[in-house]
C-alpha cells in the first residue's frame, strides 16, 4: 500500500515516486528481446520506492473495501481481494471482450520481469445483496486511507482482517455462479497466465480485483474516429445505407437517443441512422449496436475487415464532447466520426453467458481505480 499518495499515486509535482514511471516501462517494449532496458527501469523504480520507505505492507492477511466518490457526487463501493486464477481459466470469472495476443505478451513479460501489478481488475458481482450488506457491516469508523486526487475523486479504504467476517465473503463467492470482467481483460488475462506458469506463487496469492455491484456500474460508450478515408465512401453510406437504416440529417451535434440509434458526423455535416425493424438476430453479440455498425457500415461502405487491426479507426472515451470531435474533423485531423449508445450490463452478461465476445472498445466503464495505490507482488 503507498503510503504518500501525493507522490506515488497522484504524481503531484512531477514526484520521481510516480507509479507510472513502472507502467512507462511498458512503452515501447518490443518482443525480440530490445526490451530490457525498460525491465530495469521499472526495477529501479519500484526499488527507490522501497527505500524511500512510502510502501507499507500488512502485516496480516484481510480484504479492502474500497469507496471512491466522484467530482460529480457518484459514488463507487466494492471489495478488493485476490480471486484463483482456475476461476478465470475455468469461465466462472467471465469476460466479453478478446485480448490481443501481442499486448498480453508483453504484459507477461512485464509482470514476469517486475513481479509487481499496481492496479486491481475490476469484477461486477450480480449476487449483490450480501456484499451491500457485508460492506456496511464490516465497514469501520475511520478508513486507513484518504485521498483525493487530480480529477477531484475522493477516495477511501479499509482494511477488514476479522477472518470470521472474510469466510462469510468466502463462502458467499462459493455460491455466486460467476462474476463478470468489467474493465482489465489483459490485465487478468496475463496475471492468470503468469500465475499459471507458477504454481509456487498462485498458492500465496491470485489476482487482485475490485469486486462492486453490478448494479452501481456506469457504462459508456466509445466514439469511433475515421480518419484517411474517401469522401466518395461517405457519400455512398449516406445514400444507400437505407437497407438498414433510416438515415436523417441532424441541424447539428447530438447523440443517440435510444438503443438502434448512431449519430455520425460525416464531412457533409450530422446524420444519424436509425436502425429498421427485422434485424433482431437470436446471437447476443449480433444485437450490439457496436456490432451492427461494424457489418452494415464499415465493413460495407469503408471496407474495415477488422477493427483491431485498421488504422483509419481509432477510439476515444464516449463522455467526451460532440463539439470536440466537430472541431478535430474541421481541423482536418479526422474525416467523421460515429457516436453509439451505450451498451448495458444486461447485454454485456448475455454475450459473456454464451461465451461470445465484443469488438474492441465497446464499453468505458468506470469506476477507474488509481495505480499505485495497492500493489500485488508475486516476489
Amino acid at each position: 500500500m503507498a503510503a504518500n499518495v501525493d507522490q506515488v499515486v497522484c504524481g503531484r509535482h512531477g514526484s520521481p515516486l510516480h507509479f507510472g514511471n513502472m507502467i512507462r516501462s511498458l512503452v515501447g517494449i518490443t518482443l525480440d528481446g530490445s526490451s530490457e532496458s525498460y525491465y530495469d527501469d521499472a526495477k529501479l523504480y519500484f526499488k527507490k520506492l522501497e527505500d524511500s520507505k512510502v510502501l507499507i505492507k500488512e502485516a496480516s492477511q484481510g480484504v479492502y473495501i474500497y469507496k471512491q466518490t466522484g467530482a460529480d457526487g457518484v459514488v463507487f463501493q466494492g471489495i478488493i481481494v485476490c480471486i484463483g486464477f482456475e476461476d478465470y481459466l475455468s469461465g466462472d470469472i467471465s469476460k466479453h471482450e478478446n485480448t490481443l495476443t501481442s499486448k498480453q505478451q508483453l504484459m507477461v513479460r512485464h509482470i514476469d520481469a517486475i513481479k509487481k501489478v499496481g492496479e486491481p481488475v475490476l469484477l461486477a458481482n450480480p449476487s449483490e445483496e450480501f456484499m451491500l450488506d457485508w460492506m456496511q457491516q464490516n465497514e469501520q469508523s475511520s478508513p486507513i486511507f484518504v485521498f483525493s486526487d487530480n480529477a477531484g475523486k475522493h477516495h477511501e479504504l479499509w482494511f477488514v482482517d476479522d477472518m470470521e467476517a472474510i469466510q462469510e465473503l468466502k463462502d458467499s463467492f462459493l455460491i455466486t455462479p460467476r462474476l463478470y470482467i468489467a474493465d482489465g481483460h489483459h490485465r487478468i488475462a496475463s496475471v492468470a497466465e503468469y500465475l499459471h506458469a507458477h504454481p509456487d506463487v498462485a498458492d500465496k496469492t491470485g489476482i487482485m480485483s475490485l469486486v462492486i455491484p453490478e448494479s452501481s456500474l456506469v457504462i459508456k460508450p466509445f466514439h469511433r474516429l475515421l480518419k484517411n478515408t474517401d469522401r466518395e465512401d461517405w457519400l455512398d453510406m449516406l445514400h444507400n445505407a437505407s437497407s438498414d437504416f433510416y438515415v436523417d440529417s441532424l441541424p447539428g451535434p447530438a447523440r443517440p437517443e435510444k438503443k438502434g440509434d448512431i449519430v455520425a458526423l460525416t464531412p457533409m455535416g450530422w446524420y444519424r441512422l436509425r436502425l429498421k425493424p427485422g434485424h433482431t438476430k437470436p446471437n447476443p453479440a449480433e444485437n450490439l449496436d457496436v456490432f451492427r455498425l461494424e457489418r452494415f457500415v464499415f465493413n460495407k461502405f469503408f471496407h474495415i475487415k477488422d477493427s483491431k487491426t485498421d488504422n483509419r479507426l481509432d477510439f476515444v472515451r464516449g463522455d467526451e464532447a460532440l463539439t470536440t470531435l466537430q472541431l478535430w474533423r474541421n481541423r482536418g485531423e479526422i474525416d467523421g466520426a460515429f457516436v453509439l449508445f451505450a451498451n448495458t450490463i444486461k447485454e454485456i452478461k448475455e454475450v459473456a453467458d454464451v461465451g461470445e465476445t465484443m469488438p474492441p472498445k465497446s464499453t468505458w466503464i468506470e469506476p477507474k481505480i488509481p495505480a499505485g495505490m495497492l500493489i500485488n507482488s508475486y516476489d
